[in-house]
């Protein structure tokens, strides 16, 4: 517990860590350390009660996004905290505050997620409507100075770009660090240039550094400070966790720290990213363009990543309805069938890649010594597999795409893709459908092609 404060929350971790056990799906070690991170976030971060000894400059938070969030327990216990201490405002007649709204981020939402979700809405149910878990990549997200970036555990690099985020663009953040290493492709790419000869020393380091997780830390906080945030190192008990440090920065209103700056590559870089965005193919926005968040200081901002898809932080009425309406396995689910319909078409699309026999292998399957130019795999021949193992209601169109020779040994490789369609005008194949046919044919293709393998 966090001296000096009052001790309501014992009966409220209680029952949080009642309700985890019962769902039977995370371990007891991760519900401790988790349940110590989010107290020390609370009373820097979201508290009412101490809001002008905050390490945020007394700015209180009232969003909050769980990155690479896994079972989600930071976010609910985070958000019972603060709804406790709301609750215990109102009956004090003190002025009631913005509730806490908290969402998850991980690129999958694991099985154990929905049951603690489950869990906690049958304990809490007023809750609901506060929680969201978006299945996203960390490139997809479009991080907000209303938004605290929390994450215990951040595995690696993750941790690197997270600070070097919250440095850039004055983001606060919660951090409790895990997984140190310096290889020096990834770490490069993620280090922030606000600590860029703390890095540079560590990077350059010719010996072994047994004291890694300190220099790596120390790194991360010195980008923190010199790009003028308030930096707070606190530890959780080692009794939980022995990768126990808890990174808290707060941005200041003082510049005349500043150090060091992004590069001009780097912003141009950006830039030059952020206009391919929308390209023929991928996803298409969610917003109107009127009213479109930019998405200029996402992190890492990729077109291959953004794909016309991204998760807004902002701490505003539409960014919050976005997130609910993108939030849920089943929205992540309609995500990626659309990712697969290229050019956004109601009927499914489906590539297959296959490298291709030589000639030399149809004359030896064959039982006379003669070569048929009836097994060669064209596009002709997937339709005719193609009729005979779909419906009737299904309708194949395939397109033969390019052709790939293998430099070393010359094998050839074809492309094909597939449009799964209906028979019938105005109506969709489900995606489910269409992916079990092309499994099919998938299978089918070595028994009727011999020497044909799936790439």
């Amino acid at each position: 517990m966090i001296d000096g404060k009052e001790e309501y929350q014992d009966y409220l971790f209680d029952e949080f860590a009642t309700v985890v056990c019962n769902a039977g799906v995370v371990a007891r070690k991760e519900v401790f350390e988790t349940w110590a991170a989010a107290l020390y976030i609370h009373y820097s971060f979201l508290s009412t009660d101490d809001a002008n000894d905050s390490s945020n400059g007394g700015r209180i938070t009232r969003r909050i996004v769980d990155v690479a969030a896994g079972h989600g327990l930071l976010a609910w216990a985070s958000l019972l905290l603060s709804d406790e201490e709301e609750r215990n405002n109102i009956k004090k007649n003190q002025q009631e505050q913005h509730p806490l709204m908290v969402f998850c981020l991980d690129v999958q939402m694991p099985p154990s997620a929905e049951l603690i979700h489950e869990a906690m809405i049958q304990q809490w149910p007023h809750l609901n409507d506060r929680f969201d878990y978006v299945e996203a990549r960390l490139e997809q997200l479009v991080p907000h100075q209303s938004c605290l970036l929390a994450s215990v555990h951040a595995c690696g690099i993750l941790s690197d770009m997270l600070i070097s985020t919250a440095a850039e663009h004055q983001i606060p953040i919660a951090l409790v660090p895990c997984c140190h290493s310096r290889k020096r492709k990834l770490l490069e790419e993620s280090a922030s240039p606000f600590a860029k000869r703390e890095y540079d020393e560590i990077l350059n380091a010719k010996e072994s550094l047994p004291n890694l997780a300190d220099l790596l830390d120390n790194a991360r906080m010195t980008a923190l400070e010199n790009a003028g945030c308030d930096v707070t190192e606190l530890f959780i008990p080692d009794l939980f966790t022995g990768k126990n440090r808890l990174i808290l920065g707060s941005p200041t209103t003082r510049s005349n720290t500043i150090q060091y700056t992004p590069s001009d590559e780097k912003i141009i870089e950006t830039k030059r990213s952020s206009q391919q965005l929308l390209r023929k193919g991928q996803m298409p926005p969610l917003f109107d363009n009127d009213n479109a968040t930019t998405v200029m200081n996402a992190i890492n901002p990729k077109a291959r990543f953004m794909k016309g898809f991204y998760v807004p932080c902002e701490d505003s009425n539409e960014s919050r309805k976005l997130v609910s309406s993108i939030s849920g396995r089943t929205a992540a689910i309609k995500r990626k069938e659309l990712m697969h319909n290229r050019n956004h078409l109601n009927a499914p699309q489906m590539d297959l890649s296959l490298w291709l026999p030589s000639v030399e292998d149809f004359v030896s399957s064959k039982r006379e010594d003669k070569y048929d130019d009836k097994v060669l795999l064209t596009k002709e021949a997937l339709s005719t597999i193609l009729k005979d193992i779909s419906p009737e209601y299904v309708r194949c169109e395939v397109s033969q795409l390019d052709l790939y020779t293998n430099p070393t040994n010359g094998r050839k490789s074809q492309t094909f893709r597939v449009q799964y369609n209906h028979e019938i005008d105005g109506e969709a194949i489900p995606f489910d459908e269409a992916k079990l046919l092309h499994a099919q044919l998938r299978d089918m293709l070595p028994l009727k092609f011999p020497g044909v393998e799936c790439r």
